[in-house]
């Protein structure tokens, strides 16, 4: 049946979901290493302990994804690189934006990366069956 060869395994909202739940994870994991290594002996001792309990929470719907991660506010001051007075801090090791982003958008193994071969899979998928169909439908 015709029908049946259009369908698709997985809708692509559930293929990026479960995709992001693993990226963000993997995320957060490596802030947490970061924040034992760097930021442990110094100011906000309860850092990793926040980043220790934290959990991406995914919602998907059928045309967006929505991501929540409830960062301690801290966090972002930490990835600047002056202080409040303008003085360039002793210790800086990047810890919000610059992984965020990598991880959003970077190359490799990265949200954006997972999306677009999604959606590669799809169309190559889509017109394998079209051809099949038509070649179905010659023979016929």
């Amino acid at each position: 049946m015709l029908t049946h060869m259009y369908t698709r395994a997985a809708p692509i909202n559930k293929i990026a979901g479960a995709k992001a739940d693993e990226i963000f994870t993997k995320l957060i994991w490596r802030q947490k290493n970061i924040a034992k290594m760097d930021y442990n002996q110094r100011k906000p001792p309860h850092l990793v302990d926040s980043l220790l309990m934290l959990k991406p929470r995914i919602k998907t719907t059928d045309d967006e994804i929505n991501i929540f991660i409830d960062y301690p506010a801290t966090i972002r001051f930490l990835d600047l690189k002056k202080t409040k007075y303008g003085k360039k801090k002793r210790y800086y090791t990047p810890i919000y934006n610059r992984p965020l982003f990598g991880h959003l958008y970077g190359r490799g193994y990265s949200f954006s990366t997972i999306i677009n071969l999604a959606l590669q899979q799809e169309y190559r998928n889509y017109f394998t069956n079209l051809q099949r169909v038509t070649k179905l439908e010659i023979y016929e």
